[in-house]
C-alpha cells in the first residue's frame, strides 16, 4: 500500500514491490528477528530528498499467526488513515508492505512514515519546555497541552477507536518559535475500532496516559485533563468516577507503580 500522493515518487525510484522497498532501504542486510526502527532518506532524481522513518517486523521463521490477518505494519498504516479522518494530527504514512511465503505466513512487514522535523516526545517536551508551574507562561503552556490533547482522545473514543498504546512517548510535539504546540500521534500498530469491551479499552488508553502524567503533572492538572476529555466545566461525579476507575486500572495493570498517582 502506498499513499496516493507519494505513489509517483515510488515509481520514480522503481519501488514497485515490498521486496524492492526493503532492498532500497537496506532491509535485506538485517537478519535478526524482531522490530527495527531507523531513519532513512529517499533521494529523488530532481535533487529533492524525503526524510522518513522505516519500521520493519522480521520473523526468524514465517509466522503462522498472521495467516489471513493484517500485519502490525498494515494495521499501523490503517490507524494513521483513521486518525486523519478523525482530524487527529499524526505521522504521515507513505507506504507499507508485507512479504509472505507460499502458505501466506508472514516473513517480514514494514511501514514508512514521513519524519516530523524538530519533534520531541511529550515526555521530552514537558521536561525541557515546561517542567513546572513556576511562571504564568509555564502554567499557560501546560494548560494548552491539556486543552489540545484531551479533545483528540475524546474524539477518537467517541468514534469507537482505541489506540491500545497511548503513552507519552507515542505523542510527538512541535512548536514554532511564536506558535502554539502541535501534536503528532505515532506508533499505533494495535489501534482498532471496537464496539464490545469499550470501557476497558477506554480505561486502558486513559490509564496509559495517566501513568506518565502522575510523574510530571499535579493532581489538579490530571483532573483538568479528564474534565476536558468529558467536556465538563467542573469536577462532577462522572469525572470523579472516571478518575477512580483509572486509578483502579493502573493498580491492577502496573502494581509495581501503585505508589505513583
Amino acid at each position: 500500500m502506498v499513499d496516493p500522493a507519494f505513489r509517483q515518487r515510488f515509481q520514480e525510484l522503481n519501488l514497485i514491490s515490498a521486496a524492492a522497498v526493503l532492498r532500497f532501504v537496506g532491509g535485506e542486510t538485517t537478519v535478526l528477528p524482531g522490530t527495527a526502527v531507523a531513519p532513512a532518506t529517499f533521494r529523488f532524481h530532481d535533487g529533492s530528498a524525503e526524510r522518513v522513518f522505516f519500521k520493519q517486523y522480521i520473523f526468524s521463521t514465517p509466522a503462522w499467526m498472521f495467516i489471513g490477518r493484517r500485519s502490525k505494519a498494515r494495521r499501523e498504516f490503517e490507524s494513521y488513515a483513521a486518525f486523519r479522518r478523525m482530524d487527529i494530527p499524526c505521522a504521515q504514512p507513505l507506504a507499507c508492505g508485507e512479504l509472505r511465503d507460499g502458505l501466506g505466513r508472514l516473513r517480514r512487514a514494514f511501514i514508512l512514515t514521513r519524519a516530523v522535523p524538530d519533534a520531541q516526545t511529550l515526555v521530552e517536551f514537558v521536561q525541557t519546555r515546561c517542567p513546572g508551574r513556576t511562571t504564568i507562561a509555564l502554567r499557560k503552556l501546560r494548560e494548552e497541552l491539556i486543552v489540545r490533547l484531551a479533545p483528540m482522545v475524546a474524539r477518537m473514543h467517541l468514534r469507537h477507536f482505541f489506540h491500545n498504546d497511548l503513552v507519552w512517548r507515542n505523542i510527538l510535539i512541535t512548536r514554532p518559535p511564536e506558535g502554539a504546540p502541535e501534536f503528532w500521534w505515532i506508533d499505533c500498530p494495535r489501534g482498532r475500532f471496537a464496539w464490545v469491551g469499550c470501557r476497558r479499552l477506554q480505561l486502558k488508553d486513559l490509564a496509559s496516559l495517566d501513568k506518565e502524567a502522575a510523574r510530571h503533572c499535579s493532581r489538579a492538572e490530571r483532573l483538568a485533563f479528564l474534565k476536558t476529555y468529558l467536556g465538563r466545566g467542573r469536577l462532577d461525579e462522572e469525572t470523579k468516577q472516571l478518575a477512580r476507575e483509572i486509578l483502579v486500572y493502573k493498580r491492577r495493570r502496573w502494581p509495581d507503580e501503585a505508589g505513583i498517582g
